[in-house]
């Protein structure tokens, strides 16, 4: 499964995650721990993703030196700009671009 794919399939499960604990409260506003803990599932589910594919290629352990390279640049932009959006795309444009130079 591409990379992408598995951000886009991600994305869809943090987001039914979320509308289904908001369903669950019965569509009050939740508590401020329950807030505080959905605001993390997608940066946990997307880390996941990217520490597989860091430290495995398909199922055995290996080392992609362009996503560790897309890591560091994606770490750097997050560190500069604080922003989850901005980091995705530059790091998927980082791993794209790397990709396609080896």
């Amino acid at each position: 499964m591409s990379p992408a794919l598995q951000i886009l399939l991600a994305g869809a499960g943090t987001y039914a995650i979320r509308v289904s604990a908001i369903a669950l409260a019965g569509l009050r506003r939740p508590s401020p721990s329950t807030e505080a803990t959905l605001r993390l599932i997608a940066p946990a589910v997307l880390a996941a993703i990217v520490a597989d594919r860091l430290f495995l290629v398909d199922g055995a352990p290996a080392v992609q030196w362009d996503w560790w390279i897309a890591g560091a640049v994606a770490g750097v932009v997050a560190h500069r700009w604080r922003s989850a959006g901005i980091t995705v795309l530059v790091g998927m444009a980082a791993v794209w671009a790397l990709g396609a130079l080896s």
